[in-house]
């Protein structure tokens, strides 16, 4: 634009040392036309400007290390396009706090286009797109004119899962009894003698042969303690990524073993029941900048087993 500014007052001085030179009718007309270009072209691109729009879209969640894609779609309703979009679009990882980075992209004029960004996902965090500005330049390509513009893209770059070194055993370490389990069915069971009011689909057909007395398969439970992971919050994002991607280990463990959880992470608390309730606190954690926050002590009694996350000793060294 720059280039066809400094092109067209270039012309358009010499057309008026023409003119003043000579003075004849000619060149007089040549400047008047000159002159009125601009205001020509303008008049004629605004039909397309006023039809065009840039839109941001895509951006779906992602594991850290896997690749996304954010689309630019820019449009014009006119049969006529503009000379040329401009579009400014502003992007940061709000997990790290970072500055806002700017991406300049121009388009040719067209009816219709796509460009598709390709985020960072080597880091965690949630990474926000907006549209800065959107303009479009008149034919002549002296004047940007702002048109309509939406969508603001934000997508999470979730954590992988890392193993802890050394493993802790959850699962064995929080399992305290067996007791009966009133319904459904369970690989852990006991056998003891027929009871009036047992289901007749409990009875162990075999054995009560054998015994001569009725004999049930009684299924059992496992009567855990409460497991609580508790986790402190690093300013630093390595210390941070390690303890949240051991976490995520943990909890798919847990989950899969059907077993809740209370994560303890800072000054706050929240509980884990599935999938579900992970990935929102996942959500909100990577939403917000990285802080330094040690996590509250949690009383550990006989009913309760404690396990506190640290960061790897390559990572804190």
């Amino acid at each position: 634009m720059i280039l066809r500014r400094l092109t067209y007052a270039a012309t358009l001085i010499a057309a008026a040392a023409l003119h003043l030179a000579y003075g004849q009718y000619v060149t007089y007309y040549l400047l008047l036309f000159l002159l009125s270009l601009p205001i020509l072209s303008l008049l004629l691109s605004l039909p397309a400007i006023l039809f065009s729009k840039a839109e941001l879209s895509g951006g779906a969640d992602v594991q850290r290390g896997r690749p996304s894609a954010v689309r630019l779609r820019v449009s014009c309703r006119f049969f006529l396009p503009p000379d040329l979009y401009k579009v400014r679009i502003e992007h940061r990882n709000l997990f790290l706090e970072q500055k806002s980075t700017r991406i300049n992209v121009h388009i040719d004029g067209t009816q219709k286009r796509e460009e598709t960004f390709t985020p960072d996902t080597d880091r965690l965090g949630t990474l926000s797109y907006r549209i800065r500005s959107a303009r479009a330049c008149d034919y002549l390509g002296l004047f940007a004119i702002p048109i309509k513009r939406s969508g603001t893209v934000a997508l999470t770059v979730l954590p992988n899962t890392e193993e802890p070194v050394p493993m802790p055993e959850l699962l064995e370490a929080s399992g305290v009894t067996l007791k009966p389990k009133p319904l459904g069915f369970s690989e852990e069971h006991e056998l003891r003698p027929y009871r009036e009011g047992d289901a007749i689909n409990l009875i162990h057909w075999k054995l009560t042969e054998k015994m001569d007395a009725p004999i049930v398969r009684e299924p059992q439970e496992l009567l855990r303690k409460k497991v609580v992971l508790s986790m402190d919050l690093y300013a630093s994002y390595p210390e941070q990524q390690s303890v949240i991607e051991q976490l995520c280990f943990l909890s798919d463990l847990l989950i899969k073993n059907k077993m809740p959880y209370t994560l303890q992470y800072g000054l706050r608390t929240v509980h884990i029941g599935g999938e579900g309730d992970l990935n929102r606190f996942q959500k909100a954690l990577l939403s917000e900048p990285c802080r330094d926050e040690k996590a509250q002590a949690v009383a550990g009694g006989s009913d309760t087993l404690v396990y506190k996350i640290e960061p790897k000793r390559e990572v804190r060294a």
